[in-house]
């Protein structure tokens, strides 16, 4: 896999992602990355990153498909960036087993360049994946029924 760019994170993910590969999917972090998923779950190591995967892709993702839209890149000098991009997955489970509704979020991931014996590639030391909740509410509010998006416009 090329990684030669700091997007090579985010199509490297999709890559992986599709193909329901968590060792691939791991291997785009460094050993002591964090991974913040969309319900604030947070892994704070290649390892864990690659179990929670691995568990996705065998109990909610299986039959998943993600596809990424808009990407941009901030470059933070020359060996590191921030990589956001908006994507799509297609074919969630639900815990019944049902196939869920195509689910939106943002990826976030700040990258490093890094240089071994293959030459430079980038690698992801950090990874943030937040849900884009339907209808455009600008904060979630927590009461005692639980949590609800909310808008304060109208």
């Amino acid at each position: 896999m090329n990684r030669q760019s700091p997007k090579s994170i985010l199509t490297g993910f999709q890559q992986a992602w599709n193909d329901h590969d968590a060792d691939a999917l791991a291997e785009l972090f460094v050993d002591d990355a964090h991974f913040v998923n969309v319900t604030g779950l947070w892994w704070s190591n290649k390892a864990q990153i690659r179990k929670a995967h691995a568990f996705g892709f065998e109990r909610i993702f299986g039959n998943s498909t993600m596809t990424v839209g808009r990407t941009e890149i901030r470059m933070l000098g020359e060996d590191h960036a921030v990589v956001h991009g908006r994507v799509t997955v297609t074919g969630q489970n639900t815990p019944d087993g049902q196939q869920a509704e195509d689910r939106r979020t943002v990826f976030s991931f700040v990258v490093t360049r890094l240089s071994d014996e293959h030459g430079t590639l980038w690698k992801a030391v950090a990874a943030q994946n937040t849900d884009v909740v339907p209808g455009g509410p600008e904060t979630h509010v927590n009461s005692p029924d639980g949590q609800q998006a909310v808008r304060y416009r109208s």
